[in-house]
């Protein structure tokens, strides 16, 4: 009983000398990478994350939203001999998107509550085929540019969560230039 006693005492000493126990903590930092990753549970998730992680000032939320094999396919008449573009190509390519625009960088996918023309989910594997839209500001006054396509996205559930396995270019919008005339441009 005598040691529980002095135990008691012991750790109360402790804690007085450390201050009083309900005083407020410092509050953590706040994130500094623009909006947070949300675990992708449904494959519509995925478009959340890429559009985060295309308009914050790192590449993490975009990056973890491509998966390993990741591929783009180029619309054939915007870019006729475009090489291999795997994740690297993407990653790279983004980082120059962010050089270049500067002010802002959207990007959107499907309708304004991301509905796509064709959605076809599966276990494990989801294909969406509808418009995207990206919106580059370089900013200093120089004027916005718009770019729009229809695209097939191909997403599938690994180890993670859903992940981005395959983006193809499949027609124009509109009188706007692709991605794969960004792309193209850019690389």
């Amino acid at each position: 009983m005598r040691r529980i006693i002095f135990a008691i005492a012991l750790v109360s000493a402790a804690l007085a000398a450390a201050g009083c126990i309900f005083e407020p903590r410092e509050a953590d930092e706040p994130l500094s990478e623009g909006d947070p990753w949300i675990v992708p549970i449904l494959p519509k998730d995925i478009f959340y994350n890429i559009q985060t992680g295309f308009s914050s000032a790192a590449n993490s939320n975009y990056e973890r939203s491509l998966a390993e094999t990741f591929t783009f396919i180029a619309r054939p008449q915007d870019w006729p001999d475009a090489p291999a573009w795997g994740k690297t190509e993407e990653l790279d390519f983004l980082t120059r998107v962010k050089g270049e625009y500067v002010a802002a960088r959207e990007i959107r996918f499907g309708d304004e509550n991301t509905v796509f023309e064709r959605e076809n989910v599966e276990v494990g594997r989801a294909e969406y085929e509808g418009l995207y839209v990206i919106t580059l500001d370089p900013g200093g006054g120089a004027p916005v540019e718009p770019y729009a396509g229809k695209a097939i996205f191909i997403v599938e559930k690994g180890a993670t969560g859903w992940a981005l396995v395959s983006w193809e270019d499949v027609d124009i919008y509109e009188a706007y230039s692709t991605s794969t005339y960004l792309r193209r441009t850019l690389q």
